[in-house]
């Protein structure tokens, strides 16, 4: 059976912006994807009533940045569903939300009230991706030094952080860590969910720490923030096992504070700056971008004033 690249499919609706940020990374490589072919393969997966998901059925040899970006959208909806729960909690406790945004990010002009969730975003995902390119996806493993290993040794990593990948992805997170509690993921998950909500945070939302102490302990109470902070922290894990599982390992990069908009490596989450301003210039960088060789996939950033 031939296998359909998911590089000539265009899928509707949830995957549509998925193939706009493709079309960004043949940019630097000056390849452009077959427009009638994608629209004829669209066109015969709809008619067969087969999925166009490019992640169901995946295979190693197969894998291409394409997946990457499919599964990176996914990733970045679940923090953003998360941040709305965050912020959701924060009004609940009588927060200040200028205040808050401003902690974060000082001095920052928004075009809309509501962009401030940008500010949120920018710091969760700091947290969720710090040491996304370490193999243990841990600051705690800073202190091993990249060796060099053989093409059968990297191989067989490659093979291992894919079946990570394939198997966690199948399972619900809270199903894993209750099989798995003593996982890396589990690690990672209590790691994370650590730094996300501190003490002080913990105590203005619910009155007390017993969260924490709960989740120190492995375990995440039947909760709208607990719930959603797994299915974000799942996808980011997934997306760190995809990352390692590419021949030339992904690299991820984030735009400095100052730096001039440049549409080669970045994407504006508020159209308002573009249109406002003439020379807009980043502000603070929302979500990361990645490299794979010559390929490049866009960090989303926050744009203010020249």
């Amino acid at each position: 059976m031939e296998t359909v690249k998911p590089r000539a499919v265009a899928p509707k609706g949830k995957f549509r912006r998925t193939f706009a940020k493709v079309l960004n990374i043949h940019k630097l490589t000056g390849v452009a994807p077959d427009v009638k072919k994608i629209k004829l393969t669209e066109k015969r997966l709809n008619q067969s009533g087969q999925l166009c998901n490019p992640l169901d059925n995946l295979h190693l040899s197969a894998l291409n940045p394409t997946h990457f970006v499919a599964y990176l959208n996914h990733t970045v909806k679940s923090i953003r569903g998360f941040v709305k729960l965050m912020v959701q909690q924060m009004k609940l406790a009588g927060w200040d939300l200028s205040m808050a945004a401003n902690s974060i990010q000082p001095g920052v002009f928004y075009y809309k009230q509501d962009h401030k969730c940008f500010a949120f975003e920018h710091f969760v995902s700091n947290v969720m991706f710090e040491a996304f390119h370490l193999p243990h996806f841990s600051t705690d493993s800073r202190s091993f030094k990249k060796q060099s290993k053989t093409e059968e040794q990297s191989k067989t990593e490659r093979e291992a952080f894919f079946e990570r990948f394939t198997e966690l992805k199948s399972m619900k997170a809270r199903d894993y860590l209750n099989a798995r509690p003593r996982s890396r993921f589990a690690r990672f998950c209590r790691a994370k969910f650590l730094q996300l909500i501190h003490p002080k945070m913990e105590e203005a939302f619910f009155g007390h720490t017993h969260l924490r102490n709960q989740v120190s302990a492995g375990v995440f109470p039947e909760t709208s923030l607990c719930s959603g902070f797994l299915e974000m922290a799942k996808r980011v894990w997934l997306l760190h096992c995809l990352a390692l599982s590419f021949e030339h390992e992904a690299e991820i990069f984030r735009v400095q504070k100052g730096c001039r908009f440049s549409e080669v490596y970045m994407k504006s989450v508020a159209e308002e700056a573009l249109e406002e301003t003439e020379q807009p210039r980043v502000a603070f960088t929302v979500v990361p971008g990645f490299r794979f060789g010559s390929s490049l996939i866009q960090c989303e950033v926050y744009l203010s004033g020249s």
